[in-house]
């Protein structure tokens, strides 16, 4: 997934990342993530997002360009990763909320090896911290994130309102896997206009 994939809005980057996979590429060393969970977050017009009054030191990121890492602390111990998304200047960002780590097995090939349900966990499985703030998701050298769409999976992805804020609790802006057991929290089915079913790659 190049950059112009991260360079569309929050939601349509957040719905098209369930069901992907994350590699964590670190000199000789790769962490691959099947992603299972993310939220969307705009800006200005998005009260439970970081931008929402404008740009601070801590968030200045979000402001563009798309496709970099965007790493923060929530209560003095858990970092969360989002990947910035939209054109610059519009910021806006998708939480990667839960993921399945696999790891390689002596047999040469990959095999799951344990979930990673919220986004404190998921950050910890890959060893992202605060200093990954502005890693490229789009390839590169050294330390960097790519992402890349596999095969077909059985899980359709569903859309619901967003968890653990207490602004603009209504928008239906999460997307996660539905019946998948790395999913941090299942809730109710939420009406949308977006796509019930979509066909998801699967491991």
């Amino acid at each position: 997934m190049d950059r112009s994939f991260f360079e569309r809005s929050s939601d349509d980057v957040a719905f098209d990342l369930v069901g992907s996979w994350l590699v964590l590429h670190d000199g000789a060393r790769s962490t691959r993530v099947l992603i299972v969970e993310t939220e969307a977050y705009g800006g200005s017009d998005d009260p439970a997002s970081h931008a929402f009054r404008g740009p601070t030191k801590r968030n200045e990121i979000m402001f563009g360009p798309a496709g970099y890492l965007y790493v923060y602390l929530i209560y003095g111990m858990h970092w969360c990763m989002n990947v910035v998304t939209g054109p610059s200047g519009d910021a806006s960002a998708v939480l990667l909320r839960a993921g399945v780590l696999y790891e390689p097995t002596s047999k040469g090939d990959e095999a799951e090896s344990g979930a990673l349900r919220g986004p404190g966990n998921l950050t910890r499985g890959l060893g992202i911290t605060g200093a990954d703030n502005g890693l490229d998701c789009s390839g590169g050298n050294g330390r960097y994130l790519t992402f890349h769409q596999s095969r077909q999976l059985s899980w359709p992805t569903r859309p619901s309102k967003r968890i653990g804020i207490t602004r603009e609790v209504d928008r239906p802006s999460r997307y996660f896997l539905e019946g998948h057991r790395a999913v941090s929290k299942t809730p109710a089915r939420h009406s949308s206009p977006r796509p019930p079913d979509k066909n998801i790659p699967s491991v």
